[in-house]
C-alpha cells in the first residue's frame, strides 16, 4: 500500500515538470523538434530545453549533450551521435540510436526504459549501461551495474549482466554476453571517428532543409566546386552545384546538388580508401578502378557508399569490403577493384528505414570485380533473376539508354540515362570527331558535357530521381578519363 501511495504522489507531480529535458550541452548539439524538417544548434547554456517523442538529436565532434528524465534517469550522448526520441511518457522511454554511443544511467523502480539500434533492443529498469551502433548497422552493449535484457532483428535475446558485453551484428544473431575487459568509456570522445558519421549522413540526411544546411556548411571547406546553368534532356533549366570534401584523411566525398523551378533532387558518393589520400586526389583515383603492372597501386578503394535522391524516395548503393586483386595475367598484368559484397536498394517513404536507412534490397553480389563486371555470386528480390527491358530510345547512335529490371514480387525499378551538351542538345557518336574537326580539344568537348540519370520505380508513386551532374568536375577529380 505504501509503494502505491508513492507512485501515486509521483504520478501527480509529474504532471508539472517536464517528462524529458536537456541539461547541459558542450560543442556543437543540434536538435530537431517532431514534425519540423529544421535542424536548430543549441547554446552551450540552453538547459530545461524539454524533448518530447519524435525529437531528434545529433553532436558533432567533441560534442556531447546530457538528458534528464523526470525519474531521475540520465542519458549522455556521445561526439558523432545521432538519436531520436521515439517514445517519451509516464510508462516509458524509447531511444533510438541511429550511430554513435548513448549511457544510460536508470534509476531503480523507474519507468520502462529501452535504446533501441538498427540491430538491437535493449530494455532495462534500473542499471548504468552502454549501447552504440557503427555505421554498418552493429551494435554492442556494455553493461557497468544491474543487466541489459538484449535482442536481436531476428528475435534471440539474452541477459547482458553487470561486468558483461554482447555484440549484435547488423541482420545476424547477437553474440553470448560475456567478461567486459573495458572500463567504462569516455563518452567525451567519439565511437570511433569521422568515417562513421560521413557514411550514416550519406543514408541518413534526405530532407532538402538538411541536404542544403549541409552543403552551405562543407562548400566553405570544398577541395573542388563548380556552379553552372544547363539544360536537361527534358529543355529544364537545372542549376547545378558540385563539390568535394574530404570527412576523413582517408575518404573524399562527392555532392551533386539539382534545383529546378519546381523540384530538388540531389546525388552523394562517399569513397573510402585504405590509407590517407594524398593532396592530388587524382593520383589515388587514376588506379582505383583498375591498376597496371605486378605492384598493387598504394591507394586501394575499400568501400563505396552512395544516395540519389528527390528527398521524398532515393536509390543507395552501399559496398565493402573492397581490394586490390591481383589478375595474375601474363600479357595483361594488372590488379582489378573486387568488393567483397555490393548492394543496391530503392525506397519510397514506406521503405525509408529497411536495412537500417538503406531502402529495400533488391540485389546484392559477393567478391564484385568492377572492371570485369562479375561477380562470385548474386541475390536478388523475390529469389530470381528479374525480367530486364532495354532500349536506344533515341536511337542506337546517341547516348540515351533505357533499362527496366522487375522482380519477383512485382517490385520494378526503371534507369534512364542521357550523355547531352549544355544546351540540352543529346551527344552522338559523331560528335566527338565534328567538334574535333572544329578546332575544339577533347578536354574542352568534356568540360561542355553533362550526366543525366532518371530513376522511376513502383515504389516511388509515381515521382522521379533526377539527377543532374557535370562532366568537368568528374574530370577535375580524376573520375572520368579520356
Amino acid at each position: 500500500m505504501r509503494l502505491m501511495i508513492i507512485s501515486a504522489a509521483l504520478l501527480f507531480a509529474c504532471r508539472y515538470c517536464d517528462a524529458a529535458y536537456i541539461d547541459s550541452v558542450r560543442g556543437e548539439v543540434d536538435l530537431k523538434k517532431s514534425g519540423s524538417s529544421e535542424w536548430t544548434r543549441l547554446a552551450g547554456d540552453q538547459k530545461k530545453t524539454p524533448l518530447d517523442a519524435g525529437d531528434e538529436m545529433r553532436t558533432a565532434r567533441a560534442s556531447t549533450v546530457v538528458l534528464f528524465m523526470d525519474d531521475g534517469s540520465k542519458v549522455k550522448l556521445a561526439p558523432l551521435s545521432a538519436f531520436k526520441m521515439s517514445a517519451e511518457n509516464k510508462e516509458a522511454v524509447s531511444i533510438g540510436l541511429f550511430f554513435g554511443r548513448v549511457r544510460s544511467w536508470v534509476k531503480k523502480f523507474s519507468k520502462k526504459f529501452e535504446v533501441r539500434t538498427p540491430s538491437a533492443v535493449c530494455a532495462v529498469r534500473g542499471t548504468d549501461f552502454m549501447v552504440s551502433a557503427d555505421a554498418e548497422g552493429n551494435s554492442r552493449v556494455e553493461v557497468y551495474e544491474g543487466s541489459v535484457l538484449t535482442g536481436d532483428s531476428r528475435g534471440n535475446s539474452s541477459l547482458v549482466r553487470e561486468g558483461q558485453f554482447s555484440e549484435i551484428p547488423s541482420g545476424g544473431k547477437m553474440k553470448d554476453p560475456g567478461d567486459n575487459p573495458n572500463e567504462p568509456s569516455d563518452m567525451n570522445s567519439s565511437i570511433g571517428d569521422a568515417r562513421q558519421a560521413a557514411r550514416a549522413e550519406i543514408y541518413g540526411e534526405i530532407s532538402k532543409e538538411d541536404v542544403l544546411a549541409r552543403a552551405q556548411e562543407e562548400m566553405q571547406s570544398a577541395e573542388y566546386q563548380n556552379r553552372k546553368v544547363a539544360i536537361d534532356a527534358f529543355g529544364n533549366r537545372v542549376r547545378m552545384e558540385e563539390y568535394t570534401i574530404r570527412p576523413a584523411a582517408d575518404q573524399f566525398k562527392y555532392v551533386v546538388l539539382n534545383t529546378r523551378a519546381d523540384r530538388f533532387d540531389f546525388g552523394k558518393i562517399l569513397f573510402t580508401f585504405n590509407t590517407d589520400l594524398p593532396e592530388d586526389l587524382s593520383q589515388a583515383t587514376l588506379t582505383m578502378l583498375s591498376s597496371p603492372g605486378t605492384t598493387a597501386p598504394e591507394w586501394q578503394l575499400t568501400a563505396m557508399n552512395s544516395v540519389m535522391s528527390n528527398t521524398a524516395d532515393k536509390v543507395t548503393e552501399d559496398a565493402g569490403g573492397g581490394a586490390m586483386v591481383y589478375n595474375g595475367s601474363l600479357t595483361d598484368p594488372r590488379f582489378n577493384l573486387v568488393f567483397g559484397n555490393y548492394s543496391f536498394y530503392a525506397a519510397g517513404p514506406a521503405e525509408a528505414n529497411d536495412n537500417g536507412g538503406l531502402g529495400k534490397l533488391l540485389w546484392t553480389k559477393t567478391n564484385y570485380n568492377v572492371p570485369l563486371n562479375t561477380h562470385g555470386s548474386i541475390s536478388y528480390l523475390g529469389g530470381s533473376a528479374p525480367v530486364a527491358d532495354g532500349s536506344f530510345p533515341s536511337g542506337e547512335d546517341v547516348f540515351h539508354t533505357f533499362a527496366k529490371n522487375t522482380y519477383g514480387d512485382g517490385t520494378w525499378i526503371a534507369a534512364q540515362d542521357f550523355v547531352l551538351f549544355n544546351d540540352g542538345d543529346l551527344l552522338s557518336t559523331g560528335d566527338f570527331s565534328g567538334g574535333l574537326g572544329a578546332g575544339d580539344t577533347v578536354d574542352e568537348i568534356t568540360d561542355k558535357l553533362n550526366f543525366q540519370r532518371i530513376y522511376t520505380s513502383s515504389l516511388f508513386s509515381g515521382r522521379t530521381i533526377n539527377v543532374m551532374y557535370s562532366a568537368k568536375l568528374l574530370k577535375e577529380i580524376g573520375l572520368l578519363r579520356f
